[in-house]
Formats: C-alpha cells, sequence, structure tokens
C-alpha cells in the first residue's frame, strides 16, 4: 500500500500544472494566472486531503500486521539466492579470464 504522501505529492503536483495551463488559456494578466494556480493547487490537495482521511476512516489499516518470522524467512530465502547467484557470476567472470590468459 502507497504512503498518503505519495497521493499527496502527486496531487500538488497535478494541480499545479492544471491551474497553470487554465492560468494561461483563460487569462491575459501575470497576476491573474499566478493567482488561479495557487488556487487551483490548494484547492487540489484540499480535496485530495479529504479524499484521503476519508479513506483511511472507512479501510481499517491498523489490522495489517507484518508477520515478522515470515518476513524473516523470506529475505533469508532471496539473500542465499542472491548469494548462490553472485557465486555464479564469479565462477562466469573466472572461466572467461581463464580463457583469456590462455589466448
Amino acid at each position: 500500500m502507497l504512503k498518503q504522501d505519495n497521493y499527496l505529492s502527486f496531487a500538488i503536483v497535478v494541480g499545479f500544472f492544471i491551474g497553470l495551463i487554465i492560468g494561461f488559456v483563460k487569462f491575459d494578466e501575470p497576476e491573474l494566472m499566478i493567482l488561479w494556480t495557487i488556487l487551483s493547487t490548494v484547492g487540489i490537495y484540499l480535496i485530495t486531503t479529504v479524499a484521503i482521511s476519508f479513506y483511511y476512516l472507512v479501510m481499517d489499516c491498523g489490522n495489517e500486521k507484518v508477520h515478522k518470522e515470515k518476513l524473516e524467512e523470506s529475505l533469508e530465502y532471496y539473500r542465499k539466492e542472491f548469494d548462490k547467484k553472485e557465486q555464479e557470476v564469479q565462477n562466469i567472470r573466472a572461466f572467461i579470464r581463464g580463457l583469456r590468459s590462455t589466448d
């Protein structure tokens, strides 16, 4: 699950560019363009904040627990697999070096 900060940051950037585009299309004065950009950014920020708040209100995210033992077993398995792959790569490199040295 993504953090709420990611959604909020994305919404701020989208709001800024939407406001900038609409400001360029709709207004001729730079002051109004800047004002419209700021207002649209703040508006989309507030809408996204309310949406995220309702999502966390409806979804009970506190029930999701991480099973530490399963996580550690998985990490240990992947570490061993990575070590095997690394050993294979070292063997291949040694083989290639051996071929080059005989030439």
